[in-house]
């Protein structure tokens, strides 16, 4: 090459292709404070101690629902956001009252708004989980979602949702609906358009769909784009029952469905949730430690 047309060292020279690959996105492993729900119903286990289990385990995330704390957290934001600095946690605040319930029962969430938003902003929360359709858990098989109407009750609560997240981005906080075995992908997909706002997202739940008898990976490649929030969970058929298992021992494909998240680069927690029957409630700690390490495998199988 002539001198004139010699370039500088590092001017137009093209090294490793690797450093134009996009940098990794690290995994925040969280847990969902559903995981020890049967240990905080019978009385073994507190908010606070499923936070210090979080901590111990090495876990950067946490969630859990207002419907879950006692009164006195309710009235003590400030110690439980020092619990989470101490252990280093993520928050993500969920509030779980469904927001297709009767116009009537409804104004409870209305009248609890502003009590959520503070509640979020105590803890350290920047998002809030919440979730449409009305529920029954059934331990045994299959969730009951109680409908009269889907697209009415669809519609509706779209409606709400899009007043709710209005409110809520005032105060900085984004909203982010479960796929709670309630609504149906495109469902979910009809509520995200019709709200059409940054400041509105989803909660992935990974095993829900089969539920629906729907395809948690065709799910999970839909939602992806919409999500700032998971919760990884599996799912495996015992007989007749459809049973929560610990991570890799059910019939979820988990590993597709992180490929997908990390495709999509998702940069949120990816929160264990591990809902286990009462029967198993001593088995909930070694059921999150099972999951954690299928995670970490996971995270090194998947790009």
């Amino acid at each position: 090459m002539p001198d004139d047309m010699t370039m500088h060292p590092d001017a137009g020279q093209v090294s490793d292709p690797d450093e134009f690959v996009e940098e990794r996105i690290p995994m925040k492993l969280g847990v969902d404070e559903w995981s020890f729900h049967n240990s905080m119903m019978v009385g073994k286990m507190t908010l606070e101690d499923v936070i210090k289990t979080a901590g111990e385990l090495g876990l950067e995330g946490i969630g859990f629902d207002y419907f879950m704390m006692s009164r006195e957290a309710r009235r003590a934001p400030d110690y439980i956001k020092e619990q989470l600095s101490r252990e280093n946690l993520e928050l993500v605040f969920g509030f779980g009252l469904p927001f297709a319930l009767p116009d009537m029962v409804f104004q409870v969430i209305e009248n609890l708004k502003d009590e959520m938003f503070e509640l979020a902003h105590g803890f350290g929360s920047r998002v809030l989980r919440v979730c449409g359709g009305l529920i029954i858990p059934n331990m045994f098989h299959k969730p009951l979602h109680v409908v009269i109407n889907r697209e009415k009750e669809v519609r509706e609560v779209a409606r709400r949702l899009k007043r709710f997240t209005h409110d809520a981005s005032l105060e900085g906080l984004t909203v982010a609906l479960e796929n709670h075995a309630d609504y149906t992908v495109d469902e979910m997909l009809e509520i995200i358009h019709t709200i059409d706002s940054e400041d509105f997202k989803v909660t992935l739940d990974t095993g829900n769909a089969i539920y629906l008898d729907e395809d948690p990976v065709e799910t999970a490649r839909k939602l992806a784009p919409y999500s700032i929030y998971t919760h990884i969970k599996d799912i495996k058929h015992v007989g007749p029952m459809l049973m929560s298992v610990p991570l890799g021992q059910g019939e979820v494909d988990l590993k597709e469905i992180i490929s997908i998240l990390k495709n999509n680069c998702y940069d949120g927690l990816y929160s264990i949730e591990c809902n286990l029957p009462l029967w198993q409630v001593d088995q909930e700690e070694q059921a999150l430690k099972d999951s954690i390490k299928c995670m970490r495998q996971l995270d090194e199988e998947t790009v």
